[in-house]
């Protein structure tokens, strides 16, 4: 069955939040801005990981939102192994989805298997995805992902609906292994999906669908889930690319976005769903409060070397001063158009149990 789900943008996740302060390196050291993290274990906090697996990435695409953190780091199954342990055991938070995938290509890290493995064993009741360029899915790595006996869901990610719209933003020749490796998968998996789902994560580049691949078109109706979103442009912006030679260069997607774009989207006041709720952890154990947050003013710790209370604690405090001082308080935040995320009946509870106005109370 082919689920197709129209968004306004990469986020799939309900719009939730919590609050945090910002920390910044001086002289080659972190110093944190947060206030001390009050002992949180009379609450449950909900938490979205996003693991990055590496830094590395096989294609250079001009809608890339991370591309400018990429690098040469490869997350290492140990540290994660004690990473994970960190969460599963701690009563403070709950884990409620995992992206095991972040800046980098994930099947870039030959160890890739074992990440999963470790990740579903440690953590096996929060659902799992992770996003593929889909180039790398040859049948040795596919049998290997196969073999992990875990539940989890894949994603192939395809630009537009054809060749050309494809390669423009992703490099020439990249659709066609794509299109390959996509195959590869659903070949290899066959009819008896066992505990693995594979979907397709299309960003809508506005094109008819007569114009869609007929390639594309046969394997989208193999694959369980169909997402289609409006593409996250710099700045955090989900629009449509009104035209496909705004993606022709750095500069013609600069311009629309100047001229067109970002003059009728407001950067809005309040809180998104990311921070507070959201921890994005780079292969070396940074940990950042959102999936566009780059350099050290959007990092709130290390998973590797500190408690996983204390990094939540410092990402719930950063919500905490932009829900109370306003978006444009936070210098990382300041110009970011992602929409403002409402916060739940039971996160509000929590916050104010953590102030002391209402009795201690668990909730799932």
């Amino acid at each position: 069955m082919v689920l197709i789900w129209y968004t306004s943008g990469h986020d799939i996740l309900p719009a939730w939040g919590s609050t945090g302060r910002p920390c910044m390196t001086i002289n080659g050291r972190r110093c944190t801005l947060f206030k001390p993290l009050h002992d949180q274990s009379d609450q449950i906090h909900p938490i979205w990981l996003w693991l990055d697996p590496t830094t590395r990435c096989n294609l250079s695409c001009r809608l890339c939102y991370t591309k400018q953190s990429h690098g040469k780091l490869d997350l290492e199954p140990d540290d994660l192994e004690q990473v994970l342990i960190k969460l599963a055991t701690s009563s403070a938070m709950k884990v409620k989805g995992i992206h095991l995938n972040w800046r980098g290509e994930p099947l870039m890290n030959p160890y890739f298997a074992e990440l999963l493995a470790i990740t579903r064993r440690l953590l096996p009741h929060s659902p799992l995805q992770w996003h593929t360029n889909g180039t790398l899915l040859t049948p040795k790595r596919v049998k290997e992902i196969l073999a992990v006996p875990y539940s989890h869901t894949i994603y192939v990610s395809i630009d537009g609906g054809n060749q050309a719209s494809h390669d423009l933003n992703r490099g020439e020749g990249s659709f066609q292994k794509t299109m390959r490796g996509l195959r590869t998968l659903l070949d290899l998996r066959g009819r008896d999906h066992g505990h693995v789902r594979v979907g397709v994560y299309q960003i809508d580049l506005n094109e008819p669908l007569e114009d869609y691949d007929s390639e594309f078109l046969e394997l989208v109706a193999r694959v369980d889930n169909h997402v289609k979103v409006t593409p996250l442009l710099p700045g955090g912006a989900h629009h449509k690319i009104r035209e496909l030679d705004d993606l022709e260069s750095d500069e013609a997607l600069h311009r629309r976005m100047s001229q067109d774009i970002n003059p009728s989207l407001p950067v809005p006041t309040g809180a998104c769903f990311w921070a507070g709720h959201t921890l994005c952890m780079a292969p070396d154990g940074e940990t950042s409060i959102c999936v566009i947050s780059h350099g050290a003013q959007g990092v709130v710790g290390n998973l590797m070397t500190e408690t996983a209370e204390t990094v939540v604690g410092r990402a719930v405090d950063f919500r905490r001063r932009m829900a109370e001082d306003g978006r444009q308080s936070i210098l990382l935040c300041a110009g970011c158009r992602k929409p403002e995320g409402e916060i739940h009946a039971k996160h509000t509870a929590a916050l104010r149990r953590a102030d002391g106005r209402e009795p201690a109370r668990q909730y799932a």
